[in-house]
């Protein structure tokens, strides 16, 4: 099983209501993905970032979750709003 986690901070002029359609839009894409078996996408309350907690069965399923054209999709709406995007993948 292989964990993949990504965190944003988003750009200051990210609104609450833009924050909110980039979580809709993440999670969105469980059972449009065959790969992804799972999906949690958290609005910090405090200091601006957003989080991704997602797992796969290996990282040939997190590839091919990252070129999915639904996923792409999302990364096309989400890049204009982060400032900084961190990732961590490990496998148990």
């Amino acid at each position: 099983m292989l964990k993949h986690i990504v965190v944003w901070t988003m750009k200051p002029e990210t609104s609450l209501e833009q924050k909110q359609e980039m979580k809709a839009r993440l999670e969105s894409l469980a059972g449009k993905i065959p790969e992804l078996r799972f999906i949690e996408v958290g609005i910090d309350s405090g200091n601006g970032t957003m989080s991704l907690y997602s797992e796969f069965d290996n990282e040939d399923a997190l590839i091919a979750y990252q070129v999915h054209p639904d996923h792409q999709a999302v990364v096309g709406f989400v890049k204009p709003l982060v400032a900084v995007r961190t990732v961590c993948d490990y496998v148990l």
